[in-house]
């Protein structure tokens, strides 16, 4: 189907169907005839040629994204999701690589995506990480998400993880507790040292003693599973336990059962991430932390958008996005209070 048999079916010139279809009727085309045009056009099933409109835009309408594990990691989806909204609102479409955590595949994907004249490139991460310089060429829009340059100097979303993990600590606090474990994730992962950061700064802040708080793990049901039995083996065990993650928690509450201890009667259990289909289906359902991921989906890809444009855009900086707590059935005030 092409313009010209819609000018037959509407009984106008070929041109006043272009100027209508393109969105440029206006003040040329009467408005009776702009609107037979389209509803011809509706009926017979019209589709734009994209060679030609991409032609006459100078533009692709697609973006690339990259990412080293997001297609495949349950929890970082909505990361996908939240892109993928913002851009088929503006008529974009997203061309996705996942290099599947192999950082010599990156360049190489870049290469591929620009091969294809993307209008712009973001690069995601499903863990929070800093990154080296990427190849891509000067002009070419690139915002990175979940990831960050050393000296901040090129358009980022992050989670602001410092933020998060004073939220989960000021969530058993509030409730009372003042024996509190914080069970970490990998002790040199970026989001682990602004998490633990953002913990002792909730405890000072309450005047809750931090020394031996603090328990080295790794993001694992085993390895806070661990963790949690020795610190819940103690005479003065913790009656509040922070983990690494939502399966970290996970570990936690399994260990809290093996000993004959509920949750949360017994012992009150954070986690963070709020992880899809974890977080709110284990019982009793856990209290947690949520990572932004949607949001910095949604931020990234309006921020590439608007540089595409060349419109007003965001600073070339890191920005830090809320992690919010998720309050269901994991914290109550401590045994005995």
């Amino acid at each position: 189907m092409t313009s010209a048999d819609i000018a037959k079916a509407s009984g106008v010139s070929r041109s006043a169907v272009s100027l209508v279809l393109n969105g440029r009727g206006a003040g040329m085309v009467d408005a009776e005839k702009q609107e037979r045009i389209r509803a011809i056009a509706r009926e017979l099933g019209y589709i734009p040629n994209a060679s030609a409109v991409n032609l006459r835009r100078q533009r692709t309408a697609t973006i690339g994204l990259v990412t080293d594990a997001i297609a495949s990691a349950p929890f970082a989806g909505p990361l996908l999701s939240g892109a993928s909204d913002v851009a088929l609102e503006a008529g974009y479409m997203i061309l996705t690589i996942d290099t599947w955590q192999h950082p010599s595949y990156v360049d190489g994907a870049l290469a591929t995506l620009r091969a294809r004249d993307v209008d712009g490139l973001i690069y995601a991460d499903a863990g929070l990480r800093e990154v080296g310089r990427l190849d891509v060429p000067p002009g070419l829009p690139f915002v990175l998400a979940n990831a960050y340059v050393a000296d901040h100097s090129m358009p980022a979303f992050i989670p602001d993880d410092e933020g998060g993990g004073r939220a989960a600590a000021e969530l058993v606090i509030e409730a009372g507790h003042r024996r509190i474990a914080f069970v970490t994730g990998d002790p040199d992962a970026p989001a682990t040292i602004a998490r633990t950061r953002g913990f002792t700064t909730a405890m000072n802040a309450a005047g809750v003693p931090v020394e031996g708080t603090v328990v080295p793990a790794r993001y694992s049901v085993s390895s806070n599973h661990a963790a949690a039995l020795e610190l819940l083996r103690r005479p003065d065990r913790p009656t509040a336990i922070l983990a690494a993650n939502d399966r970290g928690a996970t570990g936690v509450m399994l260990a809290a059962a093996s000993l004959g201890l509920s949750v949360p009667r017994d012992l009150s259990v954070v986690g963070y991430d709020d992880e899809q289909f974890l977080a709110a289906e284990i019982p009793p359902g856990l209290t947690t932390i949520a990572l932004p991921h949607r949001e910095m989906g949604r931020r990234a890809t309006a921020e590439l958008l608007a540089r595409i444009a060349g419109g007003d855009h965001g600073p070339d900086r890191t920005e830090r996005l809320p992690c919010l707590p998720v309050v269901r059935n994991t914290v109550t005030t401590p045994p005995g209070a």
